[in-house]
């Protein structure tokens, strides 16, 4: 079976100790894992991600190989839609913390982008998961984008804050 196939076998089959296991023997299935970000059906994505997480994890210089790509989808000049790299972005904050701490000030910068901005909460809700205090010092600059009429922005501040044990101000 070629390995595009076996790691479309997985992630149908939500196999992620198998995908993990894959990612870390084969750095190859990076590629197919990564044109999965953008499958029409979410949990492929969602799984995809987790995968890349892994990756990232396991191997560091492609962690860092596999940031500067996702960054540059959301760059207006790579004519990408990067949101769907977003979820795989969290994945890699919240399994390699300290490969994703040099890019959360340019992530939380795009928060005023309101295709990106539920995506980049869920993402640094996934990196505070492992590591809050790396991402603490990025709510207030989060928070202030924040459009308190959409109920999901609010629920994932909430969450963002609550992982970080911050304080968020009063919706407004």
């Amino acid at each position: 079976m070629r390995l595009k196939d076996e790691v479309m076998e997985l992630l149908r089959q939500g196999s992620e100790s198998a995908l993990a296991e894959l990612v870390a023997a084969d750095r190859r299935a990076v590629r197919p894992l990564m044109a999965r970000l953008w499958d029409t059906d979410e949990v492929i994505r969602r799984r995809a991600a987790r995968a890349i997480g892994r990756a990232a994890a396991v191997h560091a210089d492609l962690g860092t190989s596999l940031i500067r790509r996702l960054m540059w989808a959301l760059n207006d000049e790579s004519a990408t839609n990067g949101v769907h790299g977003l979820a795989a972005l969290g994945e890699i904050g919240r399994q390699a913390p300290e490969r994703l701490a040099p890019f959360l000030a340019s992530l939380a910068s795009m928060a005023c982008d309101d295709g990106l901005r539920l995506e980049l909460l869920r993402a640094f809700e996934a990196v505070a998961e492992s590591s809050p205090d790396l991402v603490k010092p990025h709510v207030p600059d989060l928070e202030q984008h924040v459009d308190y009429s959409r109920p999901e922005e609010r629920e994932a501040l909430h969450g963002l804050a609550e992982a970080t044990g911050t304080r968020v101000a009063n919706e407004r």
